[in-house]
């Protein structure tokens, strides 16, 4: 028996409509029916009960630092260091030092050691600061003397600042380029954290080799050198010519440094105190062919006199030794007494 009512959208829940204690028409529905009207709207659970079935409590758990105990301020603010800027103990340390601070000696003292490039004794650099800037006593430093001090480590001190304003700086994030038409797989990430594309990466590579090989070709065909010195021969000018011949210890090491020119530099001039430029200017200068050959030149014809000089010294001494020994080999007149004369005479 079915009952009108003025609800013709509801679907058939189950039972029929009854009326309340008011007269009106009240809907009653069966579980069974809500559950299919909610299966077919989508609902996806196994039965009515889940809808009202408490999720299980989740328990936060939460994260211990073992260090916690252990670590004091200096700690927390290089690792928040680290969080940030993505930087490492030796930048963090480098921050700490207020460089205005700093006595100019302790510049100066980096600066003479920079543009010497020796292994020196903090004695003897501080004997040279003293005679090179007129400092009568390092010990005992008036106005004038930190002026001289300061200008001479002026450029060390302007790293040290610049390096600082480095750090301070995170380090620049590496992303791989986004296009909508490219693979990341195509993709390889460099030595340097940049990223470059596989098939650029490739040609590098190959130009590389190449380019290796090219060099290998180069020294191996270099073998020997040779060098002239015009020398005057008693009024007539005469030309010596002296070789050097390459061993394979020579071009093996002329072989690491031209194969990486870059890495080379970075090696042998670059250190903790900075580039060394005095160093640097001295070893570019041969590169020139006309200043190695006016410099060898120069030692050559020095060696020469030299070896000329002990040469007429050594033979000085034996012409005076062999006179010696001449005038003693010679027979001494006799001495003969009246008797022997008279007796040879009879």
């Amino acid at each position: 028996m079915s009952v009108e009512n003025n609800n013709q959208d509801l679907p058939d829940l189950g039972n029929p409509p009854a009326s309340n204690e008011e007269g009106q028409n009240a809907i009653q529905y069966s579980d069974e029916g809500v559950f299919q009207y909610l299966k077919d709207k989508g609902y996806e659970g196994n039965a009515i009960d889940d809808i009202f079935a408490k999720p299980e409590p989740v328990i936060e758990t939460k994260e211990v630092n073992p260090w916690q105990d252990v670590m004091d301020e200096g700690d927390v603010a290089y690792l928040t260091y680290k969080k940030e800027t993505g930087r490492g103990r030796k930048e963090y340390e480098s921050l700490q030092t207020n460089l205005d601070e700093v006595s100019p000696l302790e510049f100066a003292r980096q600066q003479v050691i920079n543009e010497s490039g020796m292994k020196l004794s903090k004695e003897q650099i501080d004997e040279y600061l003293e005679s090179e800037l007129g400092i009568n006593d390092l010990s005992e430093l008036n106005t004038s003397d930190l002026v001289k001090l300061s200008k001479y480590g002026k450029p060390i001190k302007d790293a040290r600042l610049e390096e600082q304003s480095k750090y301070k700086q995170p380090l620049p994030k590496t992303e791989v380029p986004q296009n909508q038409n490219t693979n990341q797989d195509e993709y390889v990430q460099l030595a340097n954290g940049t990223f470059m594309k596989k098939s650029d990466f490739e040609t590098a590579q190959q130009n590389q080799i190449n380019h290796n090989k090219m060099v290998q070709e180069a020294v191996n065909s270099v073998t020997a050198t040779s060098f002239k010195i015009a020398i005057d021969d008693n009024g007539e000018q005469k030309e010596l010519n002296y070789d050097y011949n390459y061993s394979d210890t020579d071009r093996s090491s002329a072989m690491s440094m031209v194969t990486d020119l870059g890495k080379y530099v970075q090696d042998t001039y670059q250190s903790e105190q900075g580039f060394n430029h005095k160093r640097f200017a001295e070893d570019v200068f041969w590169l020139d062919p006309k200043n190695r050959g006016a410099v060898i030149n120069s030692i050559a014809h020095k060696v020469r006199a030299e070896a000329i000089e002990e040469v007429m010294k050594e033979r000085g001494n034996v012409d005076y030794e062999n006179r010696n020994n001449n005038l003693s080999n010679q027979e001494k007149p006799k001495i003969m007494t009246v008797k022997e004369i008279f007796n040879q005479n009879r």
